[in-house]
């Protein structure tokens, strides 16, 4: 039977008196912090409600003692029976030390709407217990001391010699009243009013008080001779159940849940934050595998316990604010700019816990879009503040390159040693062509050695650069020096700047409550001309019209706006496109003045007009891919309480967005020489209607159950608009109508909509056995009439073994956890029937075109199964934790496109196929090693986690299915037997046996022998994922350390292919770099491996030197780098292993007593990402993190295709509360 919630003394072994009501939740404030305690209900004092779409006036009442009342006909029953029907039918709890109170004692109640505290008065009146009301609690305590918690003064207790007032409150400065003060070794003790504050005698001027409060951790107080203390309490993790939010928005005890979830606190995100949300979780959840891209608010990729789907871009979660499903659209558009998927949207300073549903039976509830797991997010509310609060947080941080590839400074510009500068390519000029002067690969001269060469970056007789070739009156280009410029790649990365700011004002009283908050971010990246201004508001509020009607309200409006977006992928757009064909011995910073001198506006100035490169300054500023992003979501929810048992939610949300790219290009743009502008329009709308009837009750004292139905109806419509002009008519006017040819128009437009039921109970037995069941049926519109519905059950156990069997005392929880469920899920828009698009006019004749991929009408639902067992363990009052989880997924009737022969006219089918399965475990280990009162402590998070996803089965016919392919020649495949994530791609011929087996074959022409068929190469996906957090806390310090690593995993880098085949990487000069000062081209170098003579392998290269001089089968310089790359993506290959450090931040919170009346907090703290990353030795050029490559549908792992370096960030940000 569960307890009241009595105080315990503090100072037994074990706490078996400290027990807990089963809705002692309602007492205590959630802060949704997985592991901590709710606070104590503050009463709220009178301010102004800002509500969604309308103002609720907040009047001055009566206190909830002084008007609460009940009806009780109760005739010999004990007292606790009556105090369990009062808690049962307010909001009150009782708070009692055990043995001060009779709780069986019979009694007899019968009464009809009397006050609460009438009828406690009436139970006590006769008795040696007496009660106190503080807020929604009430205090019994014994009559002897009225102030205190019965601590009787011991005849032989020394003679009070000095008084100590102080006050005590919790970590956020709340008062907290009712704390209990008790001079050590004494008997003599207080407790604090509702302000937190206390006066006691004590006998000894250096006194140590024992300072208590239910929820929090007991700390031992020495006064040293002070006579006003200012005392902090730090929440327990050992007093009161966790609770998470779970499906559908509802808040649950953990222990009782029979699946696996982890929570991120709101604080924990905001401090050391990212622009993209979804980049501050990494390295903090088990399971969760994110990819991202380098640029100023670019995309995310997160992936929890692999991928399900082969549906490449079908694999990410589901998002949920505030119980409603948002979108998260990601980086579709006709260009590769990435700008960046919806999720990163989210402000972190709006939240106050983030919780991963990691399998479907978890997120079973939120039906076919939650197959990949949900990330629940939980917004911010005003119910923390007394009257009028106001917070503000600013931050400012720095971001710098983390990593660059490494380059080559010993040869310059030219081909085959041979380099003369005069019009640097540009045939059509009127000056003279030169000697490999129009070529970008670095197989030039040597560099450094003191010669002069005439370079596009040299003075001219008419007082100009050689590289303005346009001007008639250039001259003659004068020689410089031939020197290396190291640097010419990271001088052109700036430092990049964010700064944060946000206000939050806060108010409310009993009734209700609001918080509104503003958001500042200003972003600028290290590439020049890249930035990201957004702009949020956020309002949240609830109110109770009545003890039974509330309304609870949100809305946010995002505008992300944003100068330019710069663009990845291998195209003369691309940044490090241009980077890979940037010759050592160019002055970049010479580029800076990016117009050719007298064709300012028309004609850009570039080092190199012959393979014809695009000035890198002059695109970022010029050629700008813009937008203006305007979003807004919110929802809000009506709940209604028939009886204490029975209620009903209805509620309503949305998520809207219009998304305006304009881009330009300038004239002389390479590909658009008179120049081009474009506007993009995309508008995403999504809303959802659901309603929740629940039931609750208890079937005598042991068995409690909750049962509710529920429905939703989601409807989600886009739209997309894109003009074009091919070309302008006037320069540097960038608008539509100012085309020099036929604008070019565009448009789609989509529908969809899923209808739903669910219904689910969970069984409560003796507190220690709970049961959930729940099932819900979908009704898709994106399927056909006779498939269009499917149902899908979930079903999970918990047992807290702890409770059920005899465990020693250092055993704080021990629950066992077992869960089965399966989900279905649907096909994009579309996807039944062949369709025509319309084509650009020939001539007068109007054309139509189908797609490429036959659809099909006869299309089934997938099918996702997961079954799981886990245990969560504590030991030592929490000090050690341990959490396991095992899973087995499988994923059925896969809605696929398979290949179609070239000569049906499509590129495939759509059809039901396939099976994959995932298994995996995650661990998570919290321990405090060292925890001193009043003094150290030291905390350790560990996560690890491992998934082997595997493909069982395709269509029948089909061996091979490629799931993406952004790269030159590899693809990721999935191949009946192999893992998911599996990359395919050309390899090297090798010696099959022999003593020479293994090695590379080299033929007659000295390169490597590809493989005529693809071979496997490795896998995007990581073997293993860990994370180790450390926290140190000493007093009002803390300093904290996140460790993130990635091990094992492929990646295929297009820019290390084709960087070393161009002579600039640091690999190119081995050999060259050995040899002689001008003898460099002058010998075939041998490639080490296995070359065929007379029928035998023998080694091909014999020279030991390093100048590679000598052996069977030569080749030139640049093909001995070269070839053994281009086209064998087994040589591009890379460890995607890396160690990061992820997170650093050193804190301090100003002491309260310093702050003044009007400043409740104030909290500094350095803060740090990314400063460190780790690789292996074969790896020194890059960060596989941002090893991506950004395609339409969002991020694809495993191919680095030109992507942006990534970033390191250092800050310091401000907190401040009034």
């Amino acid at each position: 039977m569960c307890q009241h919630s009595p105080i315990s003394k503090m100072w037994p072994k074990k706490q078996p008196l400290l027990k807990h009501h089963k809705n002692m939740k309602k007492l205590l404030k959630t802060r949704g912090r997985s592991g901590s305690l709710s606070k104590l209900y503050f009463k709220m004092k009178i301010s102004t409600l800002v509500m969604f779409a309308a103002f609720f006036s907040l009047q001055a009442s009566t206190t909830y003692s002084q008007r609460t009342k009940i009806t009780l006909n109760l005739q010999d029953v004990t007292v606790k029976t009556v105090l369990d029907q009062i808690e049962g039918g307010t909001d009150f709890r009782f708070a009692y030390k055990i043995n001060d109170v009779d709780l069986n004692r019979k009694v007899n109640v019968a009464v009809r709407d009397q006050l609460v505290t009438t009828i406690v008065n009436d139970i006590f009146k006769k008795t040696e217990t007496a009660f106190n009301v503080i807020g929604l609690q009430i205090f019994l305590f014994k009559k002897s001391v009225p102030q205190g918690l019965n601590y009787t003064k011991n005849e032989e207790e020394s003679v009070l010699q000095a008084d100590i007032t102080g006050t005590v409150s919790d970590e956020d400065g709340n008062p907290l009243p009712g704390a209990s003060i008790v001079e050590k070794g004494t008997t003599n003790g207080t407790q604090t009013d509702f302000d937190g504050n206390f006066t006691i005698a004590v006998s000894d001027s250096n006194a140590i008080l024992i300072v208590s409060y239910i929820g929090f951790a007991t700390i031992e107080v020495p006064s040293n001779g002070q006579t006003t203390l200012s005392i902090r309490l730090k929440e327990s993790s050992a007093s009161l159940d966790e609770v998470v939010v779970t499906a559908l928005g509802i808040s649950r005890d953990k222990k009782g849940l029979g699946y696996a979830v982890q929570e991120i606190q709101g604080d924990d995100l905001n401090e050391a934050r990212e622009t993209n949300f979804v980049n501050s979780l990494s390295g903090k959840v088990a399971g969760v595998n994110i990819s991202s891209s380098g640029a100023v608010g670019s995309s995310s990729r997160i992936i929890i316990r692999g991928e399900s789907s082969l549906n490449f871009n079908g694999n990410e979660p589901l998002y949920v604010i505030d119980g409603i499903p948002i979108g998260n659209a990601g980086t579709s558009n006709s260009t590769t700019s990435d700008y960046g998927n919806s999720s990163a949207e989210i402000n972190p300073a709006d939240i106050e816990s983030v919780t991963v549903l990691k399998g479907p039976a978890a997120s079973a509830l939120y039906g076919s879009r939650a197959a990949n797991g949900v990330i629940v997010i939980t917004t911010k509310t005003g119910e923390d503040s007394q009257g009028l609060g106001v917070s503000v947080t600013t931050g400012t941080t720095m971001e710098s390159l983390l990593r660059l590839p490494k380059f080559q400074d010993q040869f310059g510009g030219g081909a085959n040693g041979n380099y003369e500068g005069s019009n640097f390519g540009a045939d059509w000029s009127i000056y003279p062509s030169g000697i490999r002067d129009g070529y970008d690969e670095s197989w030039g001269p040597r560099l450094n050695v003191g010669t002069l060469e005439r370079q596009f970056q040299s003075p001219t007789l008419g007082r100009m650069r050689g590289g303005d070739v346009a001007n008639p009156n250039r001259g003659e280009v004068i020689p410089t020096p031939w020197i290396s410029y190291p640097n010419n790649i990271r001088d052109f990365f700036t430092t990049g700047r964010t700064y944060f700011n946000n206000v939050a004002l806060t108010g409310g009283n009993e009734k209700g409550n609001y918080r509104l908050s503003y958001t500042n971010v200003d972003q600028t990246g290290i590439v020049p001309n890249n930035d990201l201004q957004r702009n949020t508001v956020a309002l949240r509020g609830s109110y109770k019209f009545t003890d039974k009607f509330s309304v609870d309200a949100s809305m946010n409006y995002v505008n992300t706006t944003s100068t330019n977006r710069p663009e990845t992928g291998y195209g003369r757009n691309s940044l490090m496109y241009f980077m890979n064909w940037s010759v050592r011995n160019m002055d970049i910073n010479s580029l800076r003045d990016y117009w050719q001198e007298g064709f300012e506006g028309t004609r850009q100035f570039q080092y190199n007009y012959g393979e014809n490169h695009n000035n890198p300054f002059f695109y970022q500023y010029e050629n700008t891919k813009g937008q203006d992003k305007h979003r807004l979501f919110g929802n809000i929810s009506l709940n209604y309480d028939f009886t204490d048992h029975l209620s009903l939610m209805l509620r309503g949300g949305t998520d809207v967005y219009n998304d305006f790219r304009p881009m330009q290009w300038a004239l002389s743009t390479v590909g658009y020489e008179n120049g081009r502008y474009q506007e993009v329009s995309q508008f995403f709308e999504e809303r959802n209607y659901d309603f929740l009837l629940r039931y609750n009750n208890s079937i005598g004292q042991d068995f409690n159950y909750n049962v509710s139905v529920g429905g939703n109806q989601m409807k989600r419509s886009t739209r997309y608009r894109l003009a074009l002009a091919p070309e302008l008519l006037v320069p540097d006017v960038y608008s539509l109508s100012n085309s020099a040819s036929d604008v070019v128009i565009n448009a789609s437009n989509s529908e969809k909509a899923i209808n739903s039921f669910y219904a689910f109970a969970q069984f409560d037995y003796l507190s220690m056995f709970y049961l959930d069941i729940t099932a819900r049926n979908d009704w898709s519109s994106t399927l056909p009439a006779e498939n269009n519905s499917y149902f899908y059950p979930s079903v999970s156990f918990s047992a807290l073994l702890d409770k059920a069997l005899s465990m020693p005392d250092w055993v704080t929880l021990a629950k066992l956890r077992l869960g089965a469920a399966q989900v279905g899920s649907d096909t994009e828009p579309y996807n039944l029937y062949d369709t025509f698009n319309f084509q650009q006019p020939w001539g007068s004749v109007y054309a139509l075109a189908s797609g490429s991929s036959l659809k099909n009408n006869n299309l089934k639902p997938e099918s996702i199964t997961t079954y799981e067992i886990g245990t969560d363990l504590r030991f030592f009052n929490n000090r050690i934790g341990l959490d396991f989880t095992y899973y087995n997924t499988t994923s059925k009737n896969q809605i696929i496109s398979i290949p179609l022969a070239a000569s049906t006219s499509y590129a495939g089918r759509i059809i039901n196929a396939g099976e994959i399965q995932n298994r995996g475990f995650e661990v998570m280990l919290n321990m405090t090693p060292l925890q001193i009162v009043d003094g150290l402590k030291w905390d350790i998070s560990l996560n690890f986690s491992k998934n082997e996803g595997e493909v069982i089965e395709l269509a029948e016919g089909i061996t091979s299915i490629t799931q993406s392919a952004p790269g030159e020649d590899a693809s990721i495949q999935a191949r009946v037997g192999e893992r998911m994530g599996a990359i395919w791609g050309p390899g090297y011929q090798r010696v099959e046996s022999g003593p020479l087996a293994g090695e590379i074959i080299i033929g007659a022409s000295g390169i490597p022998e590809s493989t005529d068929e693809d071979i496997y190469l490795g896998n995007i996906n990581p073997d293993w994922i860990g994370s180790a957090s450390n926290t140190f806390t000493y007093k009002n310090v803390s300093l904290s350390a996140l460790v993130d690593v990635h091990y094992g995993g492929k990646f295929v880098s297009r820019f290390y292919n084709k960087a070393v085949g161009a002579g600039q990487l640091i690999e190119s000069a081995e050999g060259r770099s050995a040899r002689a000062v001008g003898t460099e081209y002058d010998d075939p170098y041998y490639m080490v491996g296995a070359a065929l003579v007379d029928g035998i392998y023998v080694e091909n290269s014999t020279s030991t030197d390093g100048t590679y001089s000598a052996g069977v089968y030569g080749t030139d310089a640049r093909s001995f780098h070269k070839a053994r790359l281009d086209h064998i993506s087994e040589g591009q290959l890379f460890d995607a292993t890396y160690v990061k450090l992820r997170e650093l931040k050193l804190g301090y919170r100003f002491p309260k007593e310093h702050l003044g009346s009007l400043l409740k907090d104030a909290q500094v703290s350095i803060v740090g990402r990314n400063l460190f990353l780790w690789t292996p030795k074969s790896n020194q050029h890059f960060d596989p993190e941002v090893a991506v490559a950004t395609g339409g549908g969002g991020l694809v792992p495993g191919f680095e295709n030109m992507s942006l370096p990534s970033t390191k960030s250092l800050g310091i940000n401000l907190s401040l509360k009034f």
